[in-house]
């Protein structure tokens, strides 16, 4: 995958985590959090208030965070129900009380709802709560306490996993750091070039906002045509190997075949992805951070007025471990790519600034998926920011099809 890939933000967070800033269990809420977020990352996970932006609509900001997540952990201290607001009120009988419109929105969506107990709190009875939140009772509850706190986190922490949300194993948390940093020193580069031209497109509104994967006459035909994921097919008429005192280590041999096509087929649609501005056909490949990452680049660049032509110059794809992670395959991939970048301006297709070849080791992890191996995460290893130079030509050598 090519630099682009630097620039990825936030995933859409998977779980929600409903706490009160006071009362009893004021101080599990807040570790839970932070435990959450060291294991899944901070793009999967949810904080209520903590994540609603300044000047934007509370109401609305709650409903579709709660709307997109696939679980909402409600923290319940002893005082949950009982707590009141200053005349007296139980917050939980306010149909505008935050906590409330979080867990009936998630009850409302019939989403995985856990209760978090903390504190020494009980569930609370069905005849406590409002009628949009009875349902919260028959939700099976998860109990945390200072005694067990490792042993009950971690305990919580599976039970997340176990409906297919997947944490950060350390190695690839470090890796996210590396990446963070990448991104900063890259996106500054690449700003302070574009403005030393005095290229004003970032800051004027375009009188044409409509993507350009409607019009490709300018895309060279190469970045256009990509070929399907190969699938594999089970061979069901495999001799079954003979018993041997000694364990057989499994075979992956067909599997890395496999795997080698998919990231072959990635970088190519990313190519077109970039000069298209249309992420549509990445999902043939990519899933989980890898796709949310470059479905932000695309629509970072749709606001910035600006495309890639990206070039692959050459790819090889080294080591790839190829392992069992519950009841499915997973795999990562050593792969060096050398790439060479022409940015674009959209309304008038002006090649604004090129990027020369630049060397991009990786790692790729992939999972395989109904026969089908995706590609979920990836990490530059490249410190380096790019060399960026000036071009101001309309009749880019790459528009002529290089």
């Amino acid at each position: 995958m090519s630099l682009s890939a630097l620039l990825g933000k936030k995933s859409r967070p998977r779980i929600f985590i409903c706490y009160r800033r006071g009362g009893e269990g004021a101080g599990f809420g807040g570790r839970i959090a932070d435990k959450l977020v060291k294991h899944f990352g901070h793009s999967q996970c949810f904080r209520d208030i903590e994540d609603i932006e300044k000047g934007t609509d509370f109401v609305e900001s709650i409903k579709h965070a709660t709307s997109i997540c696939d679980l909402l952990l409600v923290v319940i201290g002893p005082d949950w129900v009982s707590m009141k607001d200053a005349h007296g009120v139980p917050r939980l009988q306010d149909p505008q009380d935050f906590v409330r419109l979080e867990v009936s929105t998630a009850l409302a969506r019939n989403i995985r709802v856990i209760p978090v107990l903390v504190g020494g709190a009980k569930m609370p009875l069905e005849d406590e709560l409002p009628d949009d939140l009875k349902s919260l009772v028959r939700r099976q509850s998860h109990e945390l306490t200072d005694q067990r706190w490792d042993y009950d986190s971690d305990e919580l922490i599976r039970s997340i996993e176990s409906i297919g949300i997947r944490g950060r194993s350390p190695k690839e948390q470090e890796a996210r750091k590396r990446k963070q940093k990448i991104i900063v020193a890259v996106v500054v580069t690449t700003f302070v070039i574009l403005i030393t031209l005095g290229i004003g497109f970032m800051w004027k509104s375009q009188t044409d906002k409509k993507p350009i994967n409607g019009d490709q006459s300018n895309i060279p035909a190469q970045l256009l045509t990509t070929d399907p994921i190969p699938t594999e097919k089970e061979n069901k008429n495999a001799v079954k190997p003979v018993k041997t005192v000694e364990k057989k280590a499994p075979d992956y041999s067909q599997e890395i075949v496999a795997i080698k096509k998919s990231i072959q087929l990635g970088s190519n649609l990313e190519s077109l992805a970039m000069a298209t501005l249309d992420p549509t056909p990445l999902g043939q490949v990519f899933s989980e951070d890898a796709l949310q990452d470059y479905e932000d680049i695309l629509s970072e660049f749709y606001l910035m007025g600006i495309y890639n032509l990206n070039t692959l110059e050459n790819q090889s794809i080294g080591n790839i471990e190829v392992y069992q992670e519950g009841n499915g395959l997973k795999a990562e991939a050593s792969v060096s790519e050398t790439w060479s970048t022409h940015t674009h301006r959209t309304s008038d297709h002006l090649c604004l600034v090129h990027q020369p070849s630049r060397n991009a080791p990786q790692t790729v992890y992939l999972e395989k998926k109904n026969n089908n191996w995706f590609i979920s995460s990836i990490v530059q290893h490249n410190n380096t920011p790019p060399v960026t130079t000036q071009c101001g030509q309309y009749n880019c050598p790459l528009l002529a099809g290089l």
